[in-house]
């Protein structure tokens, strides 16, 4: 009889055994997890929506425009403080256009490049910043073209005409430009 106890003993402290080393263990860890387990249906921050896919950009603007006579009646072209500016700009309401030159500019003609002037001169970047027409806040720059600079010591003066201007992120449509800009002691 004592070996049958010793044996009914032996068997369940080796069941009890087995149960317990294949009890599984929780980890505090991180890790991956079914959507059903995680209770938000597949977003672990419920409060912060995460967005997957490619957003398709907006153009905000819908068509052409032009902006003639720049620098003419009713535009401002701010005084320089020193003709060593390397910045010209022609101001109507709200409408900025600029004009930005590696250097103060010499009498010549330089060509409009997209991106910022280089130093090798001969360069400039011609920009519109709320052109009328189009959406608000909306920056034009142009991206080829000519622009031609007489330089006095009174004054800088640089024209421009036909100059087609677009978004950073659209082609089209596009802001045509002509006129002149400067500045004068």
């Amino acid at each position: 009889m004592k070996q049958k106890v010793k044996i009914i003993i032996g068997a369940l402290s080796l069941v009890l055994i087995v149960l317990v080393a294949c009890q599984k263990k929780e980890s505090g860890a991180i890790s991956p997890n079914f959507k059903e387990n995680a209770g938000t249906g597949g977003n672990p921050n419920a409060n912060n929506p995460t967005v997957t896919g490619i957003n398709t950009a907006t153009n905000p603007a819908t068509q052409n425009s032009s902006i003639n006579n720049v620098g003419g009646t009713g535009w401002s072209n701010p005084t320089c403080a020193s003709l060593g500016g390397k910045t010209l700009r022609g101001i109507n309401g709200n409408t900025k256009v600029t004009i930005e030159f590696y250097t103060a500019p010499a009498s010549g003609t330089y060509a409009i490049i997209a991106g910022a002037p280089n130093s090798s001169g001969g360069t400039c970047v011609l920009s519109v910043e709320n052109a009328p027409n189009q959406p608000a806040g909306v920056v034009w720059g142009a991206r080829s073209g000519v622009v031609v600079v007489n330089s006095t010591t009174a004054a800088v003066n640089a024209s421009f005409n036909n100059i087609q201007c677009v978004q950073s992120t659209f082609n089209f449509p596009q802001v045509t430009v002509s006129g002149v800009v400067g500045c004068s002691q």
